[in-house]
């Protein structure tokens, strides 16, 4: 769904000679100004909008679903308090990295410590998820697939012969964790 967005989202930029890379603000910014040149352009934006609310509500549905499964698995709590819970402490964390956009647009955590002067909570957190959380998710899978995992289930569930299989242990084992962690030593130099 969340792609099927995007997918939307471009042409629409691009046509209208919009820039794609303004960030968080693109859609909630540059597209009403799209749609007002558009044709019906209220009932084109409302559409949108409500379809963009469902593909976000669908994409956070599923991400939290493992939160609820291990908290009925850990602390055998009844689905419902699970999910509640869950998405309660969600939308509290999640109401942080909205006021840095209104409320807390100039407040700077890092800039008393000499750092990240012009950096909001919002900033911090994307550079933290993009640029370290994601690239360390994305090693400790290919580790876990390449060390942990039996040659035999890595086989079968990519439906490779033993030579293909092979290979794909190497690339796991070596070339995709050095590939991870060069890229991402390069942003870490690069933007610091």
């Amino acid at each position: 769904m969340s792609l099927l967005a995007g997918l939307a989202v471009f042409p629409i930029v691009f046509a209208h000679g919009l820039d794609p890379a303004s960030g968080p603000g693109l859609v909630f910014v540059t597209l009403p100004l799209a749609f007002a040149k558009m044709p019906f352009a209220t009932l084109a934006a409302v559409a949108f909008f409500v379809l963009l609310f469902v593909a976000a509500l669908a994409s956070a549905i599923s991400l939290l679903e493992l939160v609820v499964a291990l908290l009925i698995r850990r602390m055998r709590w009844r689905r419902t308090v699970a999910a509640v819970i869950a998405a309660s402490t969600c939308f509290v964390a999640g109401t942080a990295t909205v006021l840095s956009f209104n409320l807390w647009a100039g407040w700077y955590p890092l800039a008393s410590f000499g750092l990240a002067s012009t950096a909001t909570l919002f900033d911090l957190l994307d550079q933290l998820t993009s640029n370290l959380m994601l690239p360390l998710g994305g090693l400790a899978i290919a580790v876990f697939a390449g060390w942990a995992a039996p040659h035999r289930m890595l086989a079968e569930e990519l439906r490779l012969g033993p030579a293909g299989a092979s290979a794909m242990r190497i690339m796991l084992r070596y070339v995709a964790p050095a590939g991870i962690v060069a890229a991402t030593l390069s942003t870490i130099l690069l933007s610091g």
